[in-house]
């Protein structure tokens, strides 16, 4: 089929034959569809050259995809252990809180006791924002706060033996046995009736109970940072020396023994072995 040839004139531009070759009649004959079969190989070549490159972008963004994603999910497992780890903190502090409210209910029933006013944290120091450092120094605040608070209730004689009308108090007075003159108190006297009782305002121990000259009956406690309280003229007692006892305790019931005029509690606060005046204990 290729040996069948048909000759080709060229001719120039003026007419006159320049170069006569000799081609395969069959391109000649099918030089269409040779030109169409070429035309389509050469379309798929550019297509298949197509169809790499952009499988292999595809594939490069797929792997960079894919990382970002991988990155995107270790990321989240850390904000979800960060939250349940911030969670936990938070509910530590809530416990810590709800620890500190019930040591302050403790400390306002002692405070109960001594007849002094229940304190009151209304958030003072202006208005709460509840976030995680918030809440922290809002713990702290507390700890520091209710530990005073409980070193000072028992370290110290806060509060009143006995709720009944001050008749006579700490310092110089008129003699009231005879009207005339001055002496001077060292402690403060409470209006009563014959019986009622009268209570410790601070833990400690007992270091006298009985009956001593002007004083009557009396009942001596000592306490702690070397306070001293006594409770006088008492109609009965009813700790013993050497007791250990509490804030609120009955350490005896009022009466009118010793140097009196009639029922009432001599109450003496002393610090280093000298008298103060009582009511500066009176107030938290």
């Amino acid at each position: 089929m290729l040996k069948k040839k048909t000759s080709v004139l060229i001719v120039s531009a003026d007419g006159n034959p320049n170069k006569k070759i000799q081609i395969p009649t069959f391109l000649l004959s099918y030089w269409k569809h040779i030109a169409f079969s070429l035309a389509t190989v050469v379309l798929l070549g550019v297509v298949g050259i197509v169809y790499f490159v952009n499988h292999r972008n595809e594939k490069l963004y797929a792997e960079v995809y894919l990382k970002k994603i991988d990155k995107l999910r270790q990321r989240n497992q850390q904000l979800t252990l960060d939250d349940a780890s911030k969670q936990v903190n938070i509910d530590d502090v809530r416990r810590s809180i709800n620890s500190f409210d019930s040591t302050l209910n403790r400390i306002n029933a002692k405070m109960k006791k001594r007849g002094l006013k229940a304190i009151a944290l209304n958030n003072a120091g202006g208005p709460l924002v509840e976030d995680d450092d918030n809440l922290e120094e809002l713990a702290k605040y507390y700890v520091n706060m209710l530990e005073d608070v409980e070193n000072r209730l028992d370290g110290a004689p806060f509060g009143r033996p006995h709720n009944g009308r001050i008749t006579s108090r700490y310092g110089y007075r008129g003699n009231p046995f005879t009207g005339g003159g001055r002496e001077r108190h060292s402690g403060i006297d409470f209006q009563g009736r014959t019986g009622e009782n009268i209570k410790s305002t601070a833990k400690g121990t007992v270091i006298f109970a009985g009956y001593k000259g002007g004083y009557g009956n009396l009942v001596a406690v000592r306490h702690a940072n070397g306070y001293e309280t006594r409770y006088a003229h008492l109609s009965r007692i009813r700790v013993k020396s050497g007791q250990r006892i509490d804030v609120g305790t009955i350490v005896g019931l009022l009466g009118s023994t010793g140097r009196s005029t009639g029922p009432h509690l001599h109450y003496e606060v002393l610090q280093g072995g000298r008298t103060i005046n009582p009511e500066k204990y009176f107030q938290f």
